[in-house]
């Protein structure tokens, strides 16, 4: 267990009350730069410095002597039987779910005007621009890439098109 004070520099906070040590970044993934690649290789020698002769006089030989250290107080640790809890694990399947009871899913235009109606109300278009951020805040997180490095080499270059890309919502599932 580290005892350490309330703020510690580096960006580690201690809470006193749990000594629960907790470090809060303050930047993206994409800001961390490559990773680390290390590999297994043999022992090289950078420099070998020869002793000098004439300290070799100055030299005093201690004995040793082992210590143990501790900053902090001794905690211990203790276990407990406690009362027996029991639990049930259960599931559902859904096909098609999420109508409300009185929309039929196997009838096309039933579910058709419903979604008409869903797509009208502001919620919808709320709803909608708030998750369109959190997806874009999701591919930002994934977009860390090397720009070094050549992808796609062995593909050819196409064709640029003419036609601009589009998007269109296919279907909307709301859970109710």
């Amino acid at each position: 267990m580290l005892c350490l004070s309330v703020l510690v520099p580096g960006g580690y906070t201690v809470n006193p009350s749990v000594m629960e040590i907790t470090h809060v970044y303050a930047k993206l993934r994409s800001e961390f730069g490559r990773q680390c690649l290390f590999s297994d290789r043999p022992e090289e020698v950078m420099v070998d410095i020869q002793p000098e002769p004439s300290l070799a006089s100055q030299f005093i030989l201690k004995t040793r002597k082992d210590q143990g250290l501790q900053a902090c107080r001794d905690m211990s640790e203790h276990q407990v039987n406690t009362e027996r809890f029991e639990s049930n694990s259960c599931g559902m399947n859904h096909v098609e779910g999420g109508w409300p009871k009185d929309i039929n899913p196997k009838d096309v235009e039933q579910t058709i005007r419903f979604r008409k109606k869903v797509e009208k109300e502001e919620n919808y278009i709320i709803s909608l621009q708030h998750l369109g951020s959190v997806m874009e805040h999701c591919i930002k997180q994934n977009n860390a890439i090397d720009i070094y490095q050549q992808y796609f080499e062995e593909y050819e270059e196409l064709e640029e098109s003419s036609e601009l890309p589009s998007a269109k919502t296919i279907n909307i599932l709301r859970y109710i």
